[in-house]
Order: C-alpha cells, then structure tokens, then sequence
C-alpha cells in the first residue's frame, strides 16, 4: 500500500502570510533549497527572516509552519515536538524570524531525504527556447512504497511533499499545520 502525499501550508489564510530573508541572499536559498554550500558556513550566519505583513504578533503563534522561498520555516514549537524523530530526513538551524519588529526564535528547514517522487509520465512539461523542458505541471507518484515523512525529489530537488506519517504525527502533536492532498 502506498503512502498518501501532501503539501504543506500555513494555517493563516492571508495573502502575504508568507516570509522572505532579511537581505537577498543566494548563498541560503542555494544551501537550503538547492543543496549547494558549506553546512558549517550556514552554521556560522546569523539567520534572520522577515514575516509578511499577514503575519501579526498575535497570529503568527497559530502556525507551526511559514512558506518562504528560500528554507521551510518551521515554529520553536515544532521542532521541540517531532524535531528529533525528523533527524534523519529533515536538518534544523535556529534563526530568528522578525514579525512586527519583534524577534522571534523558529528554525529554518533543509530537507535532506531524496527519493523519487515526481510522475514524470503524467507530468506536463514546457519547452524553454533553447530547447530544454521544464516541468509545468507536477503530478507525483502513486506508488511508493518507501516509508518517510517528508521528502524532495531525487531530480527536482525545490519540489517536495509530505506523507500522511507526516500529517498523523502533527495532528497527533497538535502542531498547527495545513495540509492538501496532492
């Protein structure tokens, strides 16, 4: 029997309800998107993101999870919760997360399970004009049969889902996460 797949979202439903970096910086959406860098550098930094104007200091306490283009944010909370079963899919490192000018302690996410999990028959691509195609439209796979929490694909590695172990143990957690079925 294969596992079900979602998506992850914040609880908040609010059009800016996401976070950015502090400055534009390559070097973090490389390392945590990307697996590009030196982990110990990362380590090193000062990480500091800036939550959009959806958030405010009395919501943002009502979501464990921020979409941000750069890493996965996730709440103190979170991470004191099922941080550890994660460890070996998922690595977290503290940062700050700015929210009406107060700095608030939450932890950056770089997934680091890869496997499989984009249908790359049922997906729909496009052809960029030097002839390259890309993905368009993702369908994902309906028949792994490999057991995990969360993931990213093997190949398009920004591309990730969570499994429905994933969604029990957060609800079970009470941990304050959106999911979608995909």
């Amino acid at each position: 029997m294969s596992l079900k797949l979602y998506k992850i979202n914040t609880t908040l439903n609010h059009p800016d309800c996401m976070a950015g970096f502090k400055k534009n910086d390559d070097e973090i959406f490389s390392f945590f998107r990307l697996d590009i860098g030196n982990e110990e550098k990362i380590k090193r930094r000062r990480l500091e993101f800036v939550a959009g104007t959806g958030y405010t200091l009395e919501n943002i306490e009502k979501t464990d999870y921020i979409f941000c283009p750069s890493a996965l944010l996730f709440s103190k909370r979170f991470v004191e919760k099922i941080g550890n079963l994660l460890r070996e899919e998922m690595k977290f490192f503290s940062c700050r997360l700015v929210c009406q000018d107060v700095s608030l302690e939450w932890y950056a996410a770089k997934i680091i399970l890869r496997i499989p999990i984009i249908d790359k028959e049922a997906s729909t691509y496009r052809t960029l004009s030097d002839g390259e195609r890309v993905l368009s439209f993702i369908k994902f796979r309906r028949d792994i049969e490999e057991e995990f929490f969360i993931a990213k694909d093997k190949e398009s590695i920004t591309d990730f889902v969570v499994s429905e172990l994933f969604v029990d143990i957060c609800k079970r957690n009470g941990l304050l996460i959106d999911f979608k079925e995909v």
